[in-house]
């Protein structure tokens, strides 16, 4: 894949790294970041030899959030133009939180505002144990609410109330607690540790890692009583598989399944 200028997306087997890469702006997004994150995800996503992919950031901070000079502090924005970027904002953390296989955020330094959002439409986020966060947007009169479903679903409404209503810097420490982060290492290791995740990723079935990712998410929009169905059905597809008849067969056997790959360039 061609290397763009907001992004670097580099390949390796069994998984992929998707890294910010406007360590000037503090890998602050505009349009153009924006656009090739969404394309990047989308077909990342849809290559089944992609088993994980990693998002981070190039430079001392992971995300500042939106480029001030993008949200325009030097003129009035027009409404039709205030829609339209939020509805690209919304459809980048979407297609983060989409993206079929699973995705880990390597979280190196500060994350604010809507470099939240980026970190929490991850499926597993480990932060470096020196990484701060603050919700910014009230500082600037702003109010995060694209990012909001995104990290409500991660933190539930006490804690965003809290960290939210203030803007206050907080810890990773803290955004683990609240079920932010994952996992917090020493920076020193944060490489091999988020390595270790993508590792373990690629030694399990592809196609049911993938159903998984799916069915929880879609758990999420049906009804108690089409949920019930949705788990069944779920179960049987599975369960008569070739990837299951391979896993069991594996186990019986006492031999590696003949999914298992390796993540050699991470």
């Amino acid at each position: 894949m061609k290397h763009p200028t907001s992004i670097l997306v580099d390949l390796y087997e069994g998984g992929a790294r998707v890294t910010l890469n406007r360590p000037d702006r503090r890998n602050a997004f505009d349009a153009r970041m924006v656009a090739e994150i969404c394309k990047a995800f989308e077909t990342l996503g849809q290559d089944h030899s992609v088993r994980a992919i990693v998002l981070t950031g190039s430079g001392p901070t992971f995300c500042a959030g939106a480029d001030l000079a993008w949200m325009g502090t030097d003129r009035i924005v027009s409404a039709p133009e205030a829609q339209q970027d939020a509805e690209r904002l919304l459809a980048m953390f979407r297609t983060i939180d989409d993206c079929p296989c699973p995705v880990i955020g390597c979280v190196q330094g500060a994350a604010y505002g809507g470099g939240i959002g980026l970190l929490a439409a991850c499926d597993i986020t480990v932060a470096a144990a020196s990484a701060t966060f603050a919700f910014s947007e009230v500082r600037l009169g702003l109010v995060p609410a694209v990012i909001a479903p995104f990290v409500l679903a991660k933190t539930g409404g006490s804690f965003v109330r809290r960290f939210c209503l203030t803007g206050e810097s907080f810890s990773a420490r803290t955004a683990q607690a609240a079920g932010l982060i994952h996992d917090v290492v020493e920076s020193a290791a944060l490489d091999a540790h988020v390595a270790a995740l993508a590792e373990q990723i690629t030694r399990l079935a592809p196609q049911a890692v993938r159903d998984t990712k799916a069915l929880f998410y879609r758990l999420h929009h049906l009804s108690h009583e089409e949920r019930w169905q949705t788990c069944i059905e779920g179960n049987v597809r599975a369960r008569r598989s070739s990837e299951a008849q391979e896993g069991l067969r594996a186990f019986r056997e006492r031999r590696t399944p003949n999914w298992v790959t390796s993540t050699g360039g991470e």
